[in-house]
């Protein structure tokens, strides 16, 4: 019988495998965010949206890392269009 090593390296590809019972598994991590931005309502909804809509989209960006710089982006832009929106109504019915 042959014993099977805990680790190896495929340099094919340049990825680790670790022995997991009888198969090996590689060795993934998902990048660490840079920094963490907060997500507000907006955020959180276009989160929700594409975890259901568009899961590839969203595991493309949550193991990338850019998810929170990303949410956190539209969220801010959202925020600025309803300020501008409601400014803009407030205005059209006073004037």
């Amino acid at each position: 019988m042959t014993t099977m090593k805990n680790s190896i390296h495929d340099n094919a590809n340049g990825l680790d495998y670790t022995l997991v019972n009888d198969h090996y598994l590689p060795n993934l991590t998902a990048a660490a965010p840079a920094e963490q931005h907060p997500t507000g309502r907006w955020g959180r909804l276009h989160k929700m949206y594409l975890k259901e809509q568009h899961p590839i989209r969203y595991n493309q960006l949550l193991l990338s890392g850019e998810l929170g710089g990303y949410l956190a982006k539209l969220d801010k832009q959202v925020e600025e269009q309803l300020a501008l929106t409601v400014r803009q109504m407030r205005d059209s019915a006073v004037g």
